[in-house]
């Protein structure tokens, strides 16, 4: 009898073992499947919420009516003493949701036959042509605005765009009569004169200006 009695109570230990390790086995096997979707909508969830604050991001360049890329070239045909200033209009929109910051440099300056490249020019690929000489963009800027008895300016009505906000840059070239610089007045009126007399179809003046466009982190 006990012998009987102790064989049924192993079965019975046996079977309840398995139905608790079955139990146990299935219990686990739901917790990972609810664990693995939980963290599959969270992921999905935050991606779709990283994708959906990505603020748009487009400045536009426009010269004359005509979409421009960001480097421009500003010429003038004849240059001399007494001239009607001559400009060149850039309007900058910015069509994102980011402000944006603007900024200008001169990359390049032939003055009758004298040629002149900003070094950041080099430094993204090109060549700089035979003569040229090679100086900073804010170099090239001080040197147009100080050298010569002509004065080529800058002005813009901002120096940040907001959303949805445009600005202007003007590029203005003036060479009054009387500059109070009568020798370079007379020097450089003459080489204007001869440089146009040999090369109608050449500006005199020739100045390519690269607008840049940063995200303010404002």
């Amino acid at each position: 009898m006990r012998r009987r009695h102790r064989e049924r109570t192993k079965r019975n230990e046996k079977r309840l073992k398995g139905k608790v390790t079955f139990r146990t086995v299935f219990l686990l096997a739901v917790t990972l499947i609810f664990n693995t979707y939980a963290w599959f909508l969270y992921v999905n969830t935050v991606s779709a919420d990283l994708t959906a604050h990505v603020d748009a991001w487009q400045v536009r360049f426009e010269v004359d009516g005509n979409i421009v890329e960001r480097s421009f070239v500003f010429n003038i045909p004849h240059a001399y003493p007494g001239m009607s200033n001559a400009s060149k209009t850039i309007t900058v929109t910015n069509s994102g949701e980011k402000t944006a910051n603007i900024e200008y440099e001169v990359r390049y300056v032939r003055i009758f036959d004298t040629e002149y490249i900003a070094q950041e020019s080099i430094d993204e690929g090109e060549t700089a042509p035979v003569g040229a000489t090679v100086a900073s963009a804010s170099q090239l800027l001080t040197m147009i605005g100080n050298t010569y008895p002509f004065v080529i300016s800058f002005s813009n009505t901002s120096d940040t765009l907001s959303p949805e906000d445009d600005t202007d840059l003007v590029i203005t070239f003036s060479w009054a009569y009387d500059s109070g610089q009568d020798v370079a007045d007379t020097t450089y009126g003459v080489n204007a004169y001869n440089y146009y007399e040999n090369n109608v179809s050449t500006s005199a003046v020739e100045i390519i200006i690269k607008v840049i466009a940063t995200q303010s982190n404002s």
